[in-house]
């Protein structure tokens, strides 16, 4: 089912890690006034731009307001949104 929304807000999103070094640190991206759900941002982003494919796989946590959220969790505009990519170490 296709995407359509109003698009009123611009939303920044920080990209830390692998993802930061693939896509770039930071990006903008519109929101829809009504706000969006993690999940339909990742989606979102991956149609606009194949260079974002990585966003669209779940594995990278999103933040909203340095607070890691659920893929349901509905971002507003004004939120501070980032991505973050599985840590490995040892």
């Amino acid at each position: 089912m296709p995407i359509h929304w109003c698009l009123e807000s611009r939303l920044r999103i920080l990209l830390f890690g692998s993802l930061g070094e693939q896509i770039g640190r930071e990006i903008d991206a519109d929101l829809p006034a009504e706000g969006c759900s993690v999940a339909s941002l990742r989606m979102l982003l991956a149609e606009r731009d194949p260079a974002f494919a990585p966003l669209a796989r779940a594995s990278a946590r999103a933040c909203v307001d340095q607070a890691i959220v659920r893929e349901d969790y509905v971002i507003r505009p004004g939120q501070e949104v980032a991505f973050v990519p599985p840590l490995s170490g040892g």
